[in-house]
């Protein structure tokens, strides 16, 4: 519980939860609602060791963090 994973269905990444009749129960690693995979459809999320999918989701990341800071600065109204 609590891990990273890539749910390789749709392409997310997000926190393992817990597993319940068999489904796996993923969170975004934000919050939100909480989604359902199969379990052969779920990996670790890609590390550092994985180059090309691990600087995809890095600059996702940063690119991420950087929309909620300028938001908090400059709010809408």
């Amino acid at each position: 519980m609590g891990e990273l994973v890539l749910d390789r269905r749709t392409g997310r990444t997000g926190i393992y939860m817990d597993t319940i009749g068999g489904e796996h129960y993923l969170r975004p690693e934000t919050g939100g609602r909480e989604w359902t995979a199969e379990p052969h459809q779920v990996d670790p999320a890609p590390g550092p060791g994985d180059s090309a999918e691990y600087d995809l989701l890095r600059r996702f990341r940063q690119n991420a963090g950087k929309r909620q800071h300028s938001d908090r600065r400059n709010p809408p109204g």
